[in-house]
């Protein structure tokens, strides 16, 4: 039956990073739910009477899907969210099928609070034309143990399909769906901050992800459990799975997974049989994958691969061991870009993601001469000619001491030592000498450029006439001699041949 679990996480949690288009946020619009003031923890663990929201019937935020016009076929319906710092949070819901001679299945395995994921479990066969009311309880310790008291964010991730249909081809819903109970709205509200503990150690921590290992308890059985705390950082679902485990270098047969949605973090545990099991072991060693997830159930290769090796004996807040992997050589490390790890199987961008592209960031180089090469590290090739300092460039991320950036027209990898975040500022040594001189455009248009290359950035198309100040003049890497001048507040590099300029100006 394709409405398994396994069927379901694979087919639901990998489409669903539109948050823009998440059900609504304001106060005013009915498909927010409410929490009433007053339902954070009490103290002394004083009894607290739950105060559910009032069912919102019709008004309530009807799910939504991509193609299929919502009224036509389906309809699943939130109608009343319950939150007991006691008892947990409960949510009840109505799922009514209109179509005639489907059958539908409603899959909802997972939810986030506040930003931390929780299993949800819930599953429902909806037949043809009938309504079918289902209930989710998330208890109250698993949302102590995330850190939460007060529930300001509720992002639900239903997937709705046709069971009689191919995986993937009969969604009706697959999406994101984010409320604020408390009045909050996306952005505002303020996530709680991991657990942290005396025995914790990084096992990795980078642009895509995070695993620390918080602790290894033993159970009465005399298994382990490795409590460890996952971050995901990119636009996609994630599936972390451990597998090769060992204990002392002895095999152990257990591993696991463990899902994250775009941006969200959660706690899982690694269980790991007593078999083989010291009563005082020393290592549990494993590899972790993080895999994107597919809407159609295909195989995808791991986003990054990673192994490590948890030592009880380490000190506090030290981190995991990895095993192999050498940081490259003759590179600088930075503040910024060092980590306790070796960084995991390396992601070479040729091109900037969505979500690279919307967080991106304003910088420039600070060093004369400086390469720009196709992956970060000095094995990867050159791309175009050296970088001149001050010249701006575009940052999408750091990795493995090196930025990802956009040059120009090029793309490619730069150190981290050599960029600085921010825009270039002007100052006289920048400017040349201090001095400047008076010229005028002699062209019906002149290209403003970021840096002296005709492939670069246009900032501002100068006309015949317009009057600049002049700096200085390079050599640029087009082989044309350029200006440095400001248009106003507006500085850059127009070719000289383009300007009309009174005095000698000097060259930089």
């Amino acid at each position: 039956m394709k409405g398994t679990i396994t069927r379901v996480c694979l087919v639901l949690l990998a489409a669903v990073m539109l948050l823009g288009a998440l059900a609504g946020c304001g106060k005013n619009n009915p498909s927010v739910l409410h929490l009433p003031e007053g339902t954070a923890s009490t103290q002394g663990g004083a009894e607290s009477t739950p105060e559910p929201l009032t069912a919102l019937g019709d008004r309530t935020c009807r799910v939504g899907q991509e193609t299929i016009p919502e009224s036509a076929l389906f309809s699943f319906v939130l109608n009343e969210a319950t939150f007991d710092p006691l008892q947990g949070l409960t949510l009840k819901l109505t799922s009514a099928n209109k179509a005639a001679g489907r059958d539908f299945v409603v899959s909802l395995n997972y939810l986030s609070v506040n930003g931390y994921m929780q299993d949800a479990g819930y599953e429902a066969r909806v037949p043809a034309g009938q309504t079918v009311a289902g209930e989710i309880l998330i208890p109250a310790d698993e949302l102590r143990s995330s850190g939460v008291s007060s529930v300001d964010e509720l992002i639900l991730y239903p997937l709705i399909y046709d069971d009689a249909v191919p995986m993937g081809q009969g969604d009706v819903v697959d999406g994101a769906f984010s409320f604020y109970p408390t009045g909050q709205s996306k952005g505002n509200v303020v996530y709680p901050v991991r657990q942290k503990t005396d025995k914790e150690q990084t096992f990795f921590d980078n642009t895509f992800a995070a695993m620390i290992i918080l602790g290894v308890d033993k159970d009465e059985a005399g298994d382990l459990d490795v409590n460890c705390y996952l971050e995901n950082k990119t636009d996609k679902f994630l599936s972390f799975t451990w597998s090769d485990v060992a204990v002392d270098g002895a095999s152990a047969g257990s591993g696991g997974d463990a899902i994250v949605a775009p941006g969200m973090r959660r706690y899982a545990p690694i269980h790991i049989a007593a078999a083989g099991i010291s009563d005082e072991p020393g290592s549990v060693a494993f590899k972790v994958s993080a895999t994107p997830l597919s809407n159609d159930g295909t195989p995808v290769a791991p986003l990054m691969e990673q192994r490590g090796t948890y030592r009880f004996t380490s000190a506090p807040g030290a981190a995991a061991t990895p095993d192999g992997g050498d940081e490259p050589e003759g590179e600088p490390v930075t503040g910024t870009a060092a980590t306790a790890t070796p960084a995991p199987t390396t992601v070479v961008y040729t091109t900037p993601t969505s979500a690279q592209k919307k967080n991106a960031k304003n910088g420039y180089v600070n060093k004369d001469k400086v390469n720009l090469r196709s992956g970060p590290g000095t094995k990867y090739k050159t791309v175009g000619t050296k970088i001149e300092q001050n010249t701006a460039v575009t940052l999408y991320e750091l990795q493995d001491g090196w930025w990802f950036l956009k040059c120009g027209k090029h793309y490619g990898y730069v150190k981290a030592d050599y960029i600085t975040q921010g825009k270039p500022k002007a100052t006289a040594a920048t400017e040349g000498d201090g001095k400047t001189f008076a010229g005028t455009v002699n062209a019906s248009k002149a290209a403003l450029r970021q840096s002296a290359d005709k492939d670069s950035k246009c900032i501002k198309e100068l006309s015949d006439g317009d009057k600049v100040t002049v700096y200085y003049k390079t050599k640029g890497k087009d082989g044309h001699t350029w200006y440095y001048l400001a248009y106003g507040k507006t500085k850059g590099y127009v070719r000289s041949d383009l300007v009309k300029v009174s005095g000698k100006v000097p060259t930089k």
